[in-house]
């Protein structure tokens, strides 16, 4: 007798600002303490695997995604219990009260645990403060934040040695516990650290 084991298809992408220049990433209130990663969601019946992307950023975070920039990155199984994660990269349309984003230069400080801690320096934002990054609205049923993280922030403290931890019960470090993306084995950081890295 033939067996067709049911898999669940589910979506997890890296939506990136309009200028490419920023990652959404959000985080979980369980998770452990610094941690931010892609947004993800399960397909509902009916549903292509791009309207899923655009549909899940939007539940999640009120940002709306260009249709015609999703791209299909990698696939992963994910066996909690049955299910298939399928990578994608999109960019966010720009919010009609923002204007076009332009890349931000801010100066680089020796001290890097002060420049993580102090205000815009910290690499993110959660509204417009910068010019052009559409604005964010949590719902908090899925997510306990969501901000846009600068590129060279991400590669810079989220990407460091390739260390880092997917498991809910990793203990982060000091550091760490300011900002981490998911470890190595995570098709999370599989997506980030491509844009991050530019590949």
């Amino acid at each position: 007798t033939s067996v067709y084991p049911r898999i669940d298809s589910a979506v997890i992408m890296l939506i990136t600002s309009p200028c490419n220049n920023y990652a959404l990433l959000g985080r979980k209130k369980s998770w452990p303490s610094g941690r931010y990663s892609t947004l993800a969601g399960f397909m509902e019946v009916g549903e292509t695997l791009e309207e899923c992307v655009m549909g899940e950023t939007y539940e999640e975070s009120g940002i709306i995604v260009d249709g015609s920039s999703i791209r299909f990155v990698a696939s992963q199984p994910w066996l909690f219990p049955r299910s298939l994660m399928v990578g994608f990269h999109g960019r966010a349309l720009p919010s009609s009260t923002s204007s076009v984003a332009e890349p931000v230069d801010d100066d680089d400080d020796d001290d890097e645990s002060n420049n993580r801690k102090e205000g815009n320096d910290d690499g993110s934002s959660t509204s417009e403060k910068i010019a052009g990054l559409p604005k964010i609205t949590v719902d908090p049923a899925e997510l306990e934040d969501a901000r846009w993280f600068r590129k060279d922030y991400v590669k810079r403290y989220g990407l460091v040695r390739g260390e880092g931890s997917s498991a809910l019960e990793f203990v982060p470090d000091e550091m760490e516990r300011e900002f981490h993306v998911p470890g190595p084995a995570s098709l999370a950081r599989l997506l980030i650290a491509k844009w991050a890295m530019d590949e």
